[in-house]
């Protein structure tokens, strides 16, 4: 199998709480045209994770918890896979001779930065088909705090038969200006999620939520 080689542009840095991508001398002048406020994707090799033995493992516990099913680490942000790569969306705070201040990200101190490329909304946002009004079941929509909650009409459609439930938009969410679509898939996995926060409750606030709806 032919072998790549990647060269480090630089290194991750944390500094006094800060993060920071400090651009090797010879490669600075590749970040003129990057400015305060700009989002880039990084690019980021996870040298810690680059073993044999890592680089063999093809499928994980998702997050790390062995209640999440096996997966393929293509499906998943795990740093244990072939080529141990992680991808990250920030955005730059400020630039200082070479040094880019940055979101914070879970990367260690000295890991290597295989590459940095803009971010192009129209391009790295795939696009999501708006639902038309007469999807939407308005009836039954609901207001939970800030959110807004609007389910998809749920009357079958016989195209829908060969739709699955990753594709399958079930629900929107409105928060302010923000617009974000759960598919049936999403939808089941918040459910299981919110039922075991729920358990998790303390038993006293569990009775008084109790007493209220009754």
């Amino acid at each position: 199998m032919e072998k790549f080689k990647i060269i480090p542009v630089g290194v991750v840095r944390k500094d006094a709480g800060e993060d920071i991508l400090e651009i090797f001398p010879r490669f600075r002048d590749a970040a003129d045209g990057l400015h305060e406020g700009d989002f880039i994707k990084l690019i980021l090799w996870f040298h810690k994770s680059d073993t044999l033995e890592k680089r063999r493992v093809l499928k994980v516990h998702p997050h790390g918890n062995p209640q999440n099913p096996l997966t393929g680490v293509f499906a998943t942000r795990s740093p244990v896979r072939p080529n141990p790569l992680a991808i990250y969306t920030v955005r730059i705070h400020r630039i200082e001779e070479g040094r880019i201040y940055i979101d914070p990200i879970d990367a260690e101190n000295g890991t290597p930065i295989a590459d940095i490329k803009i971010f192009v909304e129209s391009l790295d946002c795939p696009a999501r088909r708006e639902l038309e009004e007469w999807e939407l079941d308005i009836e039954n929509a609901r207001q939970i705090g800030k959110l807004n909650l609007i389910p998809r009409i749920s009357e079958h459609l016989d195209e829908l038969e060969e739709v699955s439930p990753e594709e399958f938009t079930a629900l929107i969410v409105e928060l302010g200006s923000r617009t974000i679509y759960l598919t049936a898939k999403d939808l089941a996995d918040l459910i299981r999620f919110l039922n075991e926060t729920y358990e998790r409750l303390p038993v006293e606030i569990k009775d008084k939520l109790k007493s209220q709806s009754s």
